[in-house]
């Protein structure tokens, strides 16, 4: 179900669209959590049940990590994350495309779309998901390690010549709801990742789609 269209098609006419990674093309929830738990342990902090930590879920791991008492330095705590989230991959804990992700962005580039990922997923590890998911064609740009996603939104647009109103950004939380805002693109929240329908729809997304091929159907 799609939340507020903007026009009588009900359709929305950009000529950009930016993807935040995880929650949105692939599904890491479970070994973010994991890699989250095990650097808290190596901290001496208990772990916490995967229900009891999704809806904690932070913009980055520090800011998480700084939610459960543990404050340090971000780049460190960032960095901890990141190679942990190496070895539990290395211990068969793995990221999975979500099943339309390939069919969706295949058919949004044929329609001459601009596909961009912005995410403050680690950057080796989004290029190498990308990669091993064989999406990474479809899209001309990868920012990742971002801290600052409306920044990057804004400075993308200028970058590319873009205007805001032909650009959109979908993301899976209220963080890259606030990041669209902020950059004045389209903000278009989808319910497959950490936040549920009702804390997007807390947040007021112009948008709110079920799935990858739901966002197919809205852009024109």
């Amino acid at each position: 179900m799609v939340h507020q269209m903007p026009d009588k098609n009900n359709r929305l006419d950009v000529k950009m669209l930016i993807f935040d990674w995880s929650g949105v093309i692939s599904d890491d929830r479970m070994p973010v959590y994991e890699s989250n738990m095990r650097v808290m342990e190596a901290h001496g902090i208990k772990r916490m049940s995967f229900e009891e930590w999704l809806p904690q879920t932070k913009l980055s791991a520090a800011e998480f990590f700084a939610s459960q008492g543990l404050v340090g330095d971000t780049d460190t705590l960032n960095k901890e994350y990141s190679d942990m989230l190496a070895v539990v991959k290395k211990d068969g804990i793995q990221t999975v495309v979500y099943e339309d992700a390939k069919t969706v962005l295949e058919k949004l580039s044929l329609m001459g779309k601009e596909l961009i990922v912005i995410s403050s997923h680690p950057q080796v590890h989004l290029l190498k998901e990308a990669q091993s998911y064989s999406i990474k064609k479809f899209f001309s740009k990868f920012v990742g390690s971002v801290k600052n996603k409306a920044q990057e939104l804004s400075d993308l647009c200028s970058k590319e010549e873009a205007a805001p109103d032909k650009t959109a950004y979908v993301g899976d939380t209220i963080y890259d709801i606030q990041a669209a805002k902020t950059a004045r693109v389209h903000s278009i929240g989808i319910t497959t990742g950490y936040h549920v329908r009702e804390r997007l729809l807390a947040e007021k997304p112009e948008f709110v789609v079920d799935s990858l091929s739901e966002l197919r159907k809205l852009v024109h």
